[in-house]
């Protein structure tokens, strides 16, 4: 059995991540196998979105953060691995000095990836196997900074849209308006013809959700509502106390809700599939892919060169 192993590193707005995955060759088809997912409650985007750079402090934390990851990816034996930066440090205003900096300091290349880069990592997780016929997904993903939608019907990419709304992004009260209604013109255009709709939801905040509410992979409209309201009586320790989560999950984790709601509303969706996905999974896969294309290459040449002097 050939197995090799991925790593993402994915810097968000809220958290960094670092997912590694086994991808097993069985006969003749890979099989991703998460062997382990770190993650550390770093916020860039609570400086971003709010003075619009990232401070000195968080910085050095990142710079930091970055080399105790490297020092995972070393120990555990990673061949392949990437890092990536999405609307935290693309929103920032020096984000380049941050990037360099990073890089100075540890050697990692940390790459900014767009809105559409995002949905392109998405769109390589297997959603095809959660679809039914005759039913219309989008597949949503709420971070820090920003919510990413994907609209698919039968397997096939209809619209992709990209909002500034996120569980860290307190945006003026004017903006915040503009932005539900661009998400909302952006149902009526896309969404009008597809009378079946379902969310299938990505990142921590919807997999985080699924495991309190024990729903093992889809989660209701009406216990969400429910479950908005049973934490709207609860105070911020409480939440931390009784749900047994942690101190960013239980700041975080309101506003997430609120957003997923409000995109159930207006896509007109009673449900959503909670298949325990993000961004990282999607680079590991968009890595793997590449890597294999190599060594397929590399592997004709290989061929060709055992030939030619045969």
């Amino acid at each position: 059995m050939d197995t090799k192993r991925f790593a993402a590193i994915d810097i968000g707005s809220n958290s960094v991540r670092l997912l590694i995955t086994d991808v097993i060759d069985y006969k003749g088809k890979p099989y991703f196998k998460k062997n382990q997912l770190i993650r550390i409650p770093l916020k860039l985007g609570e400086d971003t979105f709010s003075t619009g750079f990232i401070s000195d402090v968080k910085k050095e934390k990142l710079t930091t953060l970055m080399q105790s990851l490297q020092g995972l990816i070393t120990v555990n034996d990673v061949e392949v691995w990437r890092a990536c930066a999405t609307s935290a440090i693309r929103e920032a205003e020096n984000a380049t000095e941050i990037l360099t900096h990073v890089e100075n300091k540890t050697g990692i290349h940390i790459e900014m990836i767009d809105p559409i880069e995002e949905a392109h990592y998405i769109r390589l997780n297997n959603i095809d196997e959660f679809q039914e016929e005759d039913r219309a997904y989008i597949f949503t993903d709420v971070g820090g900074g920003s919510t990413e939608l994907i609209l698919f019907y039968k397997n096939q990419e209809i619209a992709t849209g990209s909002f500034r709304l996120g569980t860290l992004r307190t945006l003026p009260a004017e903006e915040e308006k503009n932005e539900w209604e661009a998400m909302k013109d952006w149902m009526e255009e896309h969404c009008k013809n597809f009378p079946k709709i379902s969310l299938i939801g990505s990142g921590g905040n919807i997999n985080k959700l699924d495991s309190l509410l024990r729903r093992c992979g889809r989660i209701k409209r009406e216990e969400l509502i429910a479950y908005y309201r049973k934490l709207r009586t609860m105070s911020y320790e409480e939440r931390v106390i009784n749900l047994k989560v942690s101190l960013d999950r239980a700041e975080v984790i309101m506003p997430a809700i609120n957003i997923y709601l409000r995109i159930m509303k207006l896509s007109r969706a009673l449900v959503i599939e909670t298949p325990i996905i993000g961004v990282a999974d999607g680079i590991i896969k968009d890595l793997y892919i590449k890597d294999y294309q190599y060594q397929s290459v590399l592997s004709e040449k290989n061929k060709a060169l055992y030939s030619t002097n045969s």
